[in-house]
């Protein structure tokens, strides 16, 4: 159920929509907004002249015969909740950052006290080794104890998401921030993703109910990302990506910014590489990297033992060639063998597994803070 008291607030919301310096304008002018919708209702709005005329309409509109009884009916029969910016439960790192967001819908559970939220974005048109690596970390930090926070976008976003549901049994696993209403599932094709982050997580964001996803709404939904964020991992990024967008405003915001480190030839990696060599960025190859940032020094990284005899044959000899110390993909193809597609492959699927890690300028070697080989 909504909180009678955070009807003034409901309404002025409706009023200016997701615009905080209009809505702070309006507190600030009025130190009770019951006075303020009192002065509407008597269409007294000369102290209103800090808004526009839309907004003034809409405010009215608001005040209309019923009009907010059916708002707030609408929120309670949909599974809507609702936090404000002066409520108790509103996260409390969203209130660090400049023109939080005074209204928040979410649906699911809304930890306002996240011991280690991290944000988790990337390009949309990501590559299978974007995808494994956003699944991977977001599964591994959240055996870590974190909160993985995305967008719900299609690709690294969505793969980051579906990292974190994995572990079964987590409190708080993933915050899903939307670019559109609450009720609006966009992309379309993330409806399960939807319904499984209602169910175990959080999704939320500042838009009024029914807001379609238009463009200009997620620059604006990424400092929300970050906001609500101890750091943000980039994961991969084209050279022009709203990942870097969230980057920057993470930086703004004084938060930390990770990036995966790619292959220079891709163009998914782009951004991301860039980002590194700007020193915008620090370039993690694992989990600890992160978590070491934060003073977790690795916590929930297990290490596993895998037996050398179970490895296919080439994953021998690339575990074998690496054995010796750290090398490129260009003298793995001439140690080990193999054609190029089948060793990427391998590295790839090698790298997934905690076996190995990659490092800057397309360089491996054995990870034995995941992986303990037993020959």
């Amino acid at each position: 159920m909504i909180d009678p008291s955070m009807r003034p607030e409901l309404w002025l919301h409706y009023g200016v929509g997701p615009n905080p310096r209009q809505f702070s304008a309006v507190r600030e002018e009025y130190y009770y907004l019951e006075e303020a919708m009192e002065d509407v209702a008597r269409g007294r709005d000369s102290r209103l002249t800090m808004i526009s005329g839309e907004a003034r309409s809409r405010l009215k509109e608001a005040l209309g015969d019923g009009f907010m009884d059916r708002y707030v009916r609408w929120m309670d029969k949909n599974g809507v909740n609702v936090v404000t910016a002066t409520s108790y439960e509103y996260p409390a790192l969203l209130k660090e950052i400049p023109d939080p967001p005074p209204v928040l819908f979410y649906r699911g559970t809304l930890n306002m006290d996240m011991q280690l939220p991290l944000a988790i974005v990337g390009t949309r048109r990501c590559t299978e080794y974007g995808k494994e690596v956003a699944k991977k970390f977001g599964r591994e930090l959240v055996k870590a104890g974190a909160t993985v926070v995305s967008g719900l976008a299609t690709g690294i976003d969505g793969y980051a998401a579906l990292g974190a549901l994995s572990v079964e049994g987590a409190q708080d696993p993933t915050v899903a921030v939307l670019g559109c209403g609450i009720d609006v599932i966009y992309p379309q094709g993330n409806e399960k993703l939807y319904g499984a982050i209602a169910e175990r997580g959080c999704l939320m964001t500042e838009f009024l109910p029914k807001t379609p996803p238009l463009p200009r709404n997620f620059p604006q939904r990424n400092r929300i990302i970050s906001g609500l964020s101890l750091g943000v991992l980039v994961v991969e990024a084209g050279e022009r990506s709203g990942s870097q967008v969230t980057a920057r405003l993470a930086l703004e915001q004084g938060r930390e910014v990770f990036a995966i480190p790619g292959r220079i030839t891709d163009p998914m990696s782009v951004g991301t590489n860039a980002m590194i060599r700007r020193g915008e960025a620090r370039a993690v190859t694992s989990v600890s990297d992160i978590l070491e940032e934060f003073g977790e020094g690795g916590a929930g990284d297990e290490v596993r033992s895998v037996r050398f005899n179970e490895l296919s044959p080439l994953e021998q000899r690339v575990v074998k060639a690496l054995s010796e110390g750290e090398k490129n993909e260009d003298e793995l193809l001439e140690r080990c063998g193999g054609g190029v597609d089948e060793l990427i492959s391998t590295l790839t699927g090698l790298t997934f597994s905690g076996i190995i890690k990659q490092l800057p300028g397309s360089v491996y070697a054995l990870d034995a803070l995941e992986t303990n080989i037993v020959y």
